[in-house]
């Protein structure tokens, strides 16, 4: 219970009241309030106390004690305020000159409020009176806060949008004395105090009976991001009775982004592997609505958006496999707020994306790929996509890299690649191969067609024996670009030329085939000679046509080069180069012969030129005569020395020739690198004394009894130094053409050759040999010797002059 007690006296003290007082008391409605009275001091007692209100004659409550020590409450004419009071003594200390009593008023009403009077009456002393004031103050019954729109408002007020205005009413009902209100708010912004005013009385949300309304308004213009927030506090108050009455508001804005960043895509990124990236927003409220923007890569992948606990910062992620499409490309996010759709922030970045070169080779646009023809020049580019940039670049031709070669036509520069005056031999695949520093990547081919005009795929003429009433096949191939080529046949002879009918030969692509009767396609008389053939495409005619020489079918000529290539103590393995085979196939016969008795040990036939021979007794020495045949008669026989191993030097050699091999290959060195020199001396040698014996004139004498080596088992070739080598005929004698070798160490022409030695004096005898027999020693060097393209036989006749009783071998 408040109680405000007001002595107009001047008495030192706080009770001590003269007979007649007057006191102020104030008091807060609805509580109890304690009216003083002064009373005597104890030697005497109260006997009746009356109590009077305003100008009343007629008290309103009394207390009787004249009859019973306890006294007696009374109401006077049924009072409220009566019925609601009631009389107390306080218990003073010692020592003090009265006491005071207190007429307690229970829930007081502002109609409480007046002047009372306090009659007392004594036994013995004198009756007092005692006036008091009192003055009721009631508390403010509520304190409510309204919008523009007079719509009641709770703990927020909004949402307001940026640069908008508020208009806010403090309203306070009832209170006594009128309360004050005021607006406070925590810290500044745009706004002013509208003037208290006092409006129609009103019934608050929590009241029955119309009171009193006192209202504020506060105006806040153009509110800005930081008025979000912001607390509002509207204050009333009317007695120092009570605490001040608050209400406090929070202003709530809808506020568009104030930022958008996109991390993780400001660095270089890798094809191929996984990227994080996050989009963050900050200053949005409510939360931003981030929206991810990206060409359709099919490697991005978002992830739902997070707000932080303040709700001011919105955040999303997302993860991306980058590929090399994507460097280049803008990634971009969003961030919008759907409560302030007019305010939108952007955040952007142009990806890099490092990964291995791209390249595609690939001819020049203003070339026409199927038209390319020998000597044009041609253009190559390399279309490269690589980041980092390229650092090297590598033209590749069937696989093998390309070097500029300004004399061949070659340029290479860089991407580009020139040709200049290509020919067939340039056609192909071209690749490019290009470097970074991811990287070494070659591109797919580019294929190159050159177009020309036929030309023969095996260049030269082809030489085919057959007699005149057989049958021939001659095949034409030829190369060429395009394919689709057109055959003529024609038959060069003495006699002229002449072109075969259409029906006599078949083409199929590139080849075609001619089935040839010297007897029917040739001239009668002129049976053999040149047959060719010609093709031609829509780049041209052939410029050299394939030539097949006809000649007559005859025997094979003689093999050549006919070898040892492995010997053992009961065998012989022989490989010869064959030589023509006559237009016919041919096979090989060997006869081998034990070389002390000339006895036949074994004959072979063989279709290959490499055979061997089994089955010989070991420790012997061989002579191997070794001839060609076909259906046309026999070549020659090509005469080889060979010798069978003994059996121990057999086991020797098997068994130690692993351990025999290093030392066998440097006696082998040595030995043949003395030969060499020795050989060198003497042919130098004999070269010089041959000089000086042509300078002083040296005679010639005959020959001695030359004995001819015949063809037949029973004979046996005569040793080097011997001078049977030769069989001599006669001048006027014809020769015997029967005999003559296939294979002759001479030029394709036909030749006349006579040898004759210096202008000596001396006697001279001249012959015509024909060489019959070839002798090769078991370790002979091979010589190279001329191949003939043409199958033909010639007579030689050759002048030989002895000078110091030479042999001739």
């Amino acid at each position: 219970m408040l109680l405000l007690l007001i002595f107009t006296t001047s008495t030192p003290a706080a009770y001590k009241l003269k007979p007649t007082t007057t006191v102020s008391l104030i008091s807060l409605a609805g509580r109890t309030a304690q009216l003083p009275c002064a009373l005597p001091l104890p030697g005497d007692r109260p006997t009746l106390i009356l109590w009077y209100k305003d100008d009343s004659t007629k008290p309103f409550y009394s207390y009787d004690a004249r009859e019973t020590a306890t006294g007696q409450h009374k109401v006077h004419d049924k009072n409220s305020l009566g019925h609601r009071s009631r009389f107390t003594l306080m218990e003073l200390h010692q020592n003090t000159q009265f006491r005071l009593g207190f007429l307690e008023v229970e829930d007081i009403t502002l109609a409480d409020a007046g002047n009372y009077t306090c009659r007392v009456d004594f036994v013995k002393s004198q009756t007092m009176m005692s006036l008091l004031q009192l003055t009721v103050h009631e508390e403010i019954r509520g304190l409510e806060i309204f919008d523009a729109s007079d719509k009641m408002i709770g703990k927020e007020v909004g949402p307001y949008q940026q640069y908008s205005e508020a208009v806010l009413s403090c309203r306070a009902y009832g209170g006594y004395p009128l309360p004050v209100v005021r607006w406070v708010t925590n810290g500044g912004g745009n706004g002013r105090l509208w003037q208290q005013q006092l409006l129609p009385r009103d019934t608050p949300s929590d009241g029955k009976h119309p009171v009193s309304v006192v209202s504020a308004t506060l105006h806040l213009t153009a509110l800005s991001r930081q008025d979000n927030g912001r607390q509002l506090k509207c204050i009333a108050s009317n007695t120092n009775l009570t605490h001040d009455h608050y209400k406090v508001v929070t202003i709530d804005m809808h506020l568009p982004p104030l930022e958008v960043v996109v991390e993780g895509a400001d660095r270089a990124l890798m094809a191929g592997v996984e990227a994080p990236l996050l989009c963050r927003s900050v200053g949005s409220r409510p939360p931003a609505k981030l929206t991810w923007d990206f060409d359709s890569s099919q490697g991005f992948t978002s992830l739902p958006p997070q707000s932080s606990l303040d709700l001011d910062t919105t955040v999303r992620r997302s993860r991306l496999v980058p590929t090399s499409d994507d460097d280049g490309r803008t990634i971009s996010c969003t961030a919008s707020n759907p409560a302030v759709k007019e305010y939108t922030k952007v955040a952007s970045h142009t990806l890099q994306v490092h990964y291995p070169p791209q390249a595609e080779a690939r001819l020049a646009p203003a070339l026409i790929h199927h038209n390319i023809r020998e000597g044009d020049d041609v253009y190559f580019e390399c279309q490269i996509k690589a980041n980092p940039k390229e650092s090297r670049v590598v033209w590749l031709h069937q696989g093998k890299a390309l070097h500029t070669n300004k004399e061949g036509g070659v340029l290479v520069q860089g991407r580009n690649l020139v040709l200049q005056k290509v020919s067939r031999h340039a056609r192909g695949e071209y690749q490019c191969r290009v470097t970074n520093a991811i990287a070494t990547v070659t591109s797919t081919p580019a294929t190159l067609d050159v177009m020309f005009a036929p030309e023969c795929k095996e260049p030269g003429n082809s030489t085919v024996s057959v007699s005149g009433t057989e049958e021939v096949t001659l095949d034409c191939v030829v190369e060429s670009n395009p394919e689709e080529v057109d055959f003529i046949w024609r038959v060069n002879s003495s006699r002229g030329v002449k072109e075969m009918p259409s029906d006599s030969f078949r083409s199929q692509g590139r080849t075609s085939t001619l089935a040839y009767r010297p007897h029917r396609h040739a001239h009668r008389h002129d049976q053999y000679g040149i047959v060719f053939c010609m093709a031609s495409n829509r780049i041209g005619i052939q410029k050299i046509p394939c030539m097949f020489i006809i000649t007559p079918a005859g025997p094979p000529e003689v093999p050549v080069s006919c070898s040892l290539v492995n010997h053992s103590a009961t065998s012989l393995a022989v490989a010869c180069v064959p030589g023509h085979d006559g237009g016919l196939n041919q096979h090989f016969l060997t006869t081998v012969k034990d070389a002390a008795t000339l006895k036949v040990v074994a004959r072979v036939n063989s279709s290959s030129a490499r055979f061997s021979v089994e089955g010989l007794a070991p420790g012997r020495d061989y002579l191997l005569l070794v001839a060609a045949a076909n259906d046309k008669g026999t070549s020659s026989p090509y005469v080889l020395h060979g010798f069978a191993l003994k059996v121990a030097e057999n086991k020797i050699n098997n068994s130690g020739v692993a351990e025999s091999y290093p030392l066998l290959a440097v006696l082998v060195g040595v030995v043949s690198g003395f030969l060499f020199i020795l050989t060198v001396m003497v042919v130098a040698t004999k070269s010089r004394c041959r000089g000086r014996r042509l300078r002083h004139g040296v005679t010639t004498q005959d020959a001695k009894n030359v004995a001819s080596v015949g063809g037949g088992d029973e004979g046996a070739p005569p040793p080097p130094s011997t001078q049977a080598s030769l069989d001599r005929l006669d001048h006027g004698d014809e020769a015997d053409t029967s005999n003559i070798p296939d294979t002759l160490d001479l030029p394709l022409q036909p030749l006349d050759i006579t040898a004759q030695v210096g202008d000596s004096p001396t006697s001279q005898r001249s012959g015509t040999y024909v060489p019959r027999l070839h002798i090769q020693p078991l370790h002979s060097v091979d010589l190279p010797q001329a191949t003939s393209t043409n199958h033909k036989y010639y007579k030689i006749q050759i002048t030989c002059t002895r000078l110091n009783n030479e042999s001739f071998v």
